[in-house]
Order: C-alpha cells, then structure tokens, then sequence
C-alpha cells in the first residue's frame, strides 16, 4: 500500500516509500528465518514504530491522519506476529 501511494503521488511520497521499503525488507526477513525469534523480533519493530508515531500523532496537524493510520496498522501487525509466535510452552508441558 505504501508503494502505490508514494507513486500515486499522495501528500507524504517520502515516508510512504522509506515505510514500503522497511515492511518489504521486514516481511521477507521474517519469510526467510519463520522462526520464533524472527517474529518477535519484527513484532518489536511494529511495536517501536506504533510508539514513534505517538507524538506525531499529538502534536502535527499534517501528518495527524497518516499518524494514526501507521499507529493502528503497526499495533495490529505486532498483534499478529505475537500471535503468529504463540505461548511459550510450560516447563514438562506438550506442545499440540
């Protein structure tokens, strides 16, 4: 999505490319390895940018919507690749 919408020309073409590029990179990795850590590891990473647009989010008028959009899509992606990852078993328990 952000691919198209830095070539369509939409009002924040820089970020959409620099965040086309991050996920792309992000989800072969994770493609690649399909281990447990590499889900954590880009679950973190979703997580950090949610957190980073925060204060974008409160304090820039411009960039509010594309903001709060990123916010809810980096939290629904950390959602999924913890989910992806599953509970730790316990300690003598057998994983089904």
């Amino acid at each position: 999505m952000h691919a198209i919408r830095a070539l369509r020309g939409h009002p924040t073409p820089v970020l959409d490319a620099v965040l086309a590029v991050r996920q792309l990179g992000q989800a072969v990795l994770v493609r690649r390895s399909e281990t447990p850590d590499a889900h954590t590891a880009s679950a973190l990473v979703d997580a950090l940018h949610g957190a980073s647009m925060v204060p974008v989010v409160l304090v820039s008028r411009r960039l509010r919507r594309f903001a709060t959009v990123q916010l809810v899509v980096a939290v629904a992606l950390a959602v999924a690749e913890v989910v992806a990852v599953g509970r730790p078993a316990r300690p003598g328990a057998h994983r089904r």
